[in-house]
Parts: structure tokens; sequence; C-alpha cells
């Protein structure tokens, strides 16, 4: 039997480089096809709001002074990253916000009421909080997430609220744990007996080397040539995709963008989401 690369990807539904990587992970799963076995191992980026603000009243008046700064590198880091970002809210979030433990939580929720759902619900969740600024905290704002699939959504709301979802988070966390995994995202190659570790964002010539090194060069990733049908097929697998992902997917500057957009909208099929500092494509 062939042997496959193994790609185990610990992540969490709020890390910001965990949406800022989708491209390359997304280009990489096109590309390898079913060479590659994908797995999500879901992890807790924080649990607890004094987590992030801290444990008394001093140190919340620390992260009020702090937050203008914590705003500024992320909207540095938006503007590098490409990825659609809701600059505005990335700088007015509560620290309520970003606690990931509820989103997690539902990741696991989905994973356990309809298992091919899951990862597009994990992509949306992110979408909603980095690209439209939307806040997800309560019941109710995920089962209103998860009506936006086909599924049961009075069981993914059970699911939820019942505390099933909490082994199969608490497995994942676990997983981490033994992994020694600090840093999301976190991605665990292996090939045959061979392994290799990526901690944090790695962009995707990195990545392709590091596969090539791992694999002793029986997986040299090459780049995808662009054709409209090619384009097309790329939106409609994921059922949405961002400008840059388009991008990096096809290695395509800004002009060669542009002329792909207009080639696919003129196609009459698809559509464009703008955000504030980017866009998303789709299927109408």
């Amino acid at each position: 039997m062939e042997k496959k690369l193994i790609i185990t990807h610990f992540t969490d539904p709020l890390c910001f480089w965990c949406y800022a990587m989708e491209p390359e992970i997304r280009k990489t799963r096109v590309l390898l096809d079913d060479q590659l076995d994908y797995r999500i191992v879901m992890g807790v980026l924080s649990a607890d709001v004094r987590e992030i603000i801290g444990f008394d009243a001093e140190a919340e008046l620390l992260y009020e002074l702090k937050r203008s700064q914590i705003a500024e590198r992320l909207v540095k880091a938006a503007k590098t990253i490409g990825m659609p970002f809701s600059i505005s809210r990335l700088t007015t979030r509560d620290p309520e916000e970003f606690v990931s433990l509820p989103l997690s939580l539902a990741y696991c929720a989905m994973l356990i009421t309809d298992e091919n759902t899951a990862e597009a619900y994990l992509r949306r969740m992110r979408e909603c909080v980095y690209a439209e600024g939307r806040k997800l905290s309560s019941t109710e704002d995920f089962v209103e997430l998860a009506s936006e699939f086909p599924i049961n959504v009075e069981r993914f709301r059970d699911n939820y609220t019942n505390g099933a979802a909490v082994p199969i988070l608490q497995e994942g966390v676990d997983k981490c744990w033994a992994h020694g995994v600090t840093v999301f995202p976190t991605l665990l190659l292996q090939y045959g007996d061979r392994l290799d570790e990526i901690r944090g964002f790695c962009d995707y010539d990195a990545f392709r080397q590091r596969i090539a090194q791992l694999t002793d060069g029986d997986i040299i990733l090459t780049d995808a040539e662009y054709s409209i049908h090619a384009l097309e097929s790329y939106v409609n697998r994921f059922g949405k995709a961002a400008a840059r992902e388009v991008q990096t997917m096809f290695s395509l500057n800004e002009e060669q963008l542009a002329n792909a957009m207009m080639d696919l909208m003129g196609t009459g099929h698809y559509k464009t989401q703008n955000c504030e500092t980017s866009y998303f494509v789709m299927p109408k």
C-alpha cells in the first residue's frame, strides 16, 4: 500500500494564526488529495476570561491600558496576512470574546452531530469572528450558526448543552498535552515512521519544503495550474474562498488575481462578500 502523508492539525477556533494559515492548508490538501490523511485535533486557547485580563481589578485595568497596543499588533498582522478581517471589530473586542472554550465545545458538538459538517462549521466560526465581526458566545449564537447547515439543529443544541461535547474536547486537549503543544497552529507531519513538527504559522514555500524533506522527495508539491475550471472546482470544493486563498492556490500576483476573479464573476454563477480588508467568493 502506498504510504500517505499524515498531517495532524492541532488548532483552536479563535487562533488568529490558524485562520491566517488556511490558504496554505487548503492548497496542500487540494494538491495532495488522496495522498494525504488530514486530521484535526481541537484544543483550547483560553478557557477563562481571567486568563486574558488577569485575576484582580488591577490586572483588569492594565488590560484596558494595553488594549490599544494589542489592537495595533492585530491590525498590523491582519494587513500582512491578507485574509478578510473586520479591523474595526478587532480593535474593540471585549476580553470575553477572546475566550475560546465555548467555540471549541461548539466544534465538538458539531463533530458528534454531523462529522462531515464539523470542519465547515469551524471555518464559519473563524469567518464570523475575524471577517464579519460577529460575536459568538451564547448557546443561541452557536445554534443560529449551526442552522446555516443541513443538519439536525436540535440535536446540535442538545450535544452542546448536555455535556456530550465535553469528553470529545477533553480527548483533544489531552492529545495537545501529550504532544507538548503550546502554540497553535501546531502541525504534526508523519510519513511512515518519520516525523516532523511545525509550530506556528508557516508559509506555503516553507511548508512544502518541510514535506519534501520529511518524505525524502517522495512528495514534492508543485504549483497548481490556473484555469477557470480549476478555480471553479476549488471554490466549489470549499463552498467559500478568500481572495488570498485563491491567490495562494494558483500562485497569482495581484493583477492575475483580479483577472481570475473577473473570469469567475463572468460565469454568472458566483458572488463576492466584501469585508473591510478583502473579500470572499462563493457560489450564488
